[in-house]
């Protein structure tokens, strides 16, 4: 990277010591390519003294006519003829570069995520955010397993270690977990009194083939209590499917702070014991390692990250 620097930085040093200014470039290929310093001041949007004044700047540095005036116009000179022939397709091959990298720039933005993090908490800031630049498109990916940015999909949220050394990844949220059910359940099955009393309520489990997640065996385990057996009322392999069930008052299930903290703070859902755990884990906004974020990306990941 250096070396590439220092090859552009001295051949900038030499162009400034031919040419008065980058600009006195563009005015000579309007210049050329119109045949009119009149039709290129206007094209340029300044005055056509200011086009003469700059092509006559140009000739002075470089020491050769490039223009031939007259009474009907101008001409160029073949010194002329010869620089306009290497600058016009060298123009031409940075104005597509430019506009690709701005249709890049300006195109949607595709976010991975799981099916309960883009409904649960993805879905309702992306909305706000897009309220406030709604210039900016977002797509969410939901998918049943986590994805690595790169290709089509710009950015992903995903489950790492607290101190994840990850390039390109920004903290969300600590993971907590709780025991979750709706109200209408616990006024149907009665209070929970304990953990132990578990074992006489309707239990939730979530079994996602993809992503390794605590199961209840883990968590009553964190809580000094792994010799307690639940009944296996409901097994669902999506833990958005998961969500909904208790939701509809089918049971108790063990709940992500990161997806259900909303729920439960709106009062849909509730929690029936006060104990929680708290891992080593967070959630993430990621994206590819050896990409620099600009622009709207890296509104959208500040808006998400709350950098």
């Amino acid at each position: 990277y250096s070396f590439v620097y220092q090859i552009l930085s001295e051949l900038m040093s030499r162009l400034r010591k031919l040419i008065p200014t980058a600009q006195s470039l563009l005015v000579f290929e309007a210049a050329a390519r119109l045949q009119s310093f009149k039709a290129a001041a206007v094209e340029l949007n300044v005055t056509q003294p200011s086009v003469s004044h700059t092509i006559r700047s140009m000739e002075d540095h470089l020491g050769v006519k490039l223009f031939e005036r007259g009474n009907r116009g101008v001409r160029l000179t073949p010194p002329g003829s010869e620089l306009y022939a290497d600058l016009a397709p060298a123009l031409g091959q940075i104005e597509r570069r430019l506009l690709r990298l701005k249709a890049r720039e300006s195109r949607t933005i595709v976010v991975a995520a799981s099916t309960s993090a883009s409904a649960q908490w993805l879905l309702p800031i992306t909305a706000e955010f897009q309220r406030k630049h709604p210039d900016i498109g977002v797509r969410i990916e939901a998918s049943d397993r986590d994805v690595e940015p790169g290709g089509e999909v710009d950015l992903a949220i995903q489950r790492g270690p607290k101190d994840w050394s990850r390039k390109n990844c920004w903290r969300i949220s600590e993971e907590v977990i709780f025991t979750m059910c709706s109200p209408a359940y616990l006024e149907r099955a009665g209070a929970v009194e304990d953990l132990s009393d578990l074992k006489n309520h309707a239990i939730i489990h979530n079994a996602e083939p993809f992503r390794e997640r605590m199961q209840w065996r883990e968590w009553l385990g964190r809580n000094g209590r792994s010799d307690i057996e639940l009944p296996e009322t409901l097994v669902l392999n999506d833990y958005q499917l998961v969500i909904q069930a208790c939701i509809a008052g089918e049971g108790i299930a063990i709940g992500w702070s990161f997806t259900t903290q909303g729920l439960v703070d709106l009062g849909v859902l509730v929690k029936p014991l006060p104990h929680e755990v708290a891992t080593d884990y967070a959630f993430y906004i990621i994206g590819k390692e050896d990409e620099v974020f600009t622009g709207n990306k890296l509104k959208f990941i500040q808006w998400v990250s709350k950098v």
